[in-house]
């Protein structure tokens, strides 16, 4: 597919409509933008439209470009993000560019919350009180950063070498980054992007790439995100961010990840869209037998975090599927049962019409060979989400 047949399909995905062809007054511009942006941008490296589409936010929120960020809010929920994902990765900026801008995107974002007839105020996600603020806080700061900032900042005068650290223990880490709506991976994520926007702001960039890093973001994810954010704050901005973290990007590349490679003696695969409906993240997918075998074998890898929906393999007789652990480390969970934590050589017998889910551990790539049992009118049934609560509770 061609880019220009792309920029059709993703402005047909984001926004339900077509790009620009030769109407107004500069087409050609936009011509240019759109095809950049939405035909080799958006389709280069592994982060899905979600997560782009909240980068795309994000960065609109600390540029101040409010129709743009209005227009990316509307194509946020037409891909499926929820109000409250859109509305966490807009306050989230707040710490970053200011309360006065944020102010500015949040006014655009519920503009067209309520053209869509969504009801403002959205539900909470505070989960600290203001005797745990501090607490809280820094129970999220100390493991990614430690006292960086305190030990960094003990010159200043007065009172301010303690209330400066406390502030961004309780402004940053208690206020935004305790609240639901968002994964921790996700926030990190995010984070990176703001202050590459920023600009100037390289140092902070260095540390939150390490916090990226430390919770589960790859290299790649890294450097795809601030990739995708580069049409909207620049090359230089991009070149500033990169160069200042590339040998931490360079380091993280991740040894990990290199070692499951060499474990995934079947490969990786291509991108698994045809499910990526029924996925939290990204899953790649090979196929390791052809369509007249009468068994269906694939090799199915999940990145860091990634895990499918609640499904059954609904079956009147035989039927279910055989999981054959490749490399990495992976969960299973059948419906009312703890989870099963999964490594190499492990296998996992699923019976038909049991409700269950499988995927990566947060912090590890996963495969498996996914064998299909025959049977009598199978079926496949996918159902809701493994939410983020329910995933970040498992210990591993």
């Amino acid at each position: 597919m061609d880019r220009i047949r792309r920029t059709e399909e993703k402005f047909r995905e984001l926004f339900h409509g077509a790009p620009s062809g030769n109407e107004g007054t500069d087409p050609e511009f936009m011509q240019i933008l759109q095809r950049f942006i939405f035909g080799e941008v958006s389709y280069t490296g592994s982060l899905d439209t979600r997560m782009r589409e909240l980068i795309t936010v994000t960065v609109l929120a600390v540029e101040q470009t409010l129709p743009q960020l209005k227009a990316h809010v509307g194509a946020s929920l037409n891909v499926g993000l929820s109000p409250l994902e859109i509305r966490e990765a807009i306050y989230q900026c707040a710490p970053f560019i200011g309360f006065p801008k944020t102010l500015n995107a949040i006014s655009a974002m519920n503009e067209e919350f309520a053209s869509r007839g969504i009801s403002l105020p959205l539900e909470s996600a505070v989960t600290v009180t203001e005797d745990t603020r501090y607490e809280n806080g820094l129970a999220a700061q100390a493991p990614l950063y430690g006292t960086e900032i305190a030990d960094r900042y003990e010159w200043l005068p007065g009172g301010f070498s303690e209330e400066v650290p406390k502030w961004l223990t309780e402004l940053c880490f208690s206020d935004f980054s305790t609240r639901k709506g968002l994964r921790e991976k996700t926030r990190e994520l995010l984070e990176v992007v703001v202050l590459a926007a920023l600009g100037g702001a390289e140092t902070q960039v260095r540390s939150h790439v390490k916090g990226a890093l430390a919770v589960g973001n790859t290299a790649e994810e890294i450097v795809c995100a601030l990739c995708h954010a580069m049409p909207y704050i620049g090359v230089p901005r991009l070149f500033n961010a990169l160069n200042c973290s590339s040998d931490i990007l360079d380091k993280g590349r991740d040894k990990n990840e290199e070692n499951f490679e060499k474990m995934n003696v079947f490969g990786r695969g291509a991108e698994n869209t045809a499910y990526a409906d029924y996925f939290t993240g990204n899953s790649y997918l090979k196929p390791l037998t052809s369509q007249n075998c009468k068994l269906t074998f694939a090799n199915v890898t999940f990145e860091p975090g990634c895990r499918n929906h609640w499904h059954i393999h609904h079956a009147e007789k035989g039927g279910g599927q055989i999981l054959l652990c490749v490399a990495g480390g992976g969960w299973y969970q059948e419906y009312g049962k703890p989870a099963r934590s999964l490594a190499p050589g492990d296998v996992v017998e699923i019976p038909a019409n049991v409700k269950h889910w499988h995927g990566a551990k947060k912090n590890e790539w996963f495969s498996h060979i996914a064998v299909e049992i025959p049977g009598k009118n199978t079926s496949n049934e996918w159902l809701e989400e493994v939410s983020d609560d329910e995933y970040d509770k498992l210990d591993g």
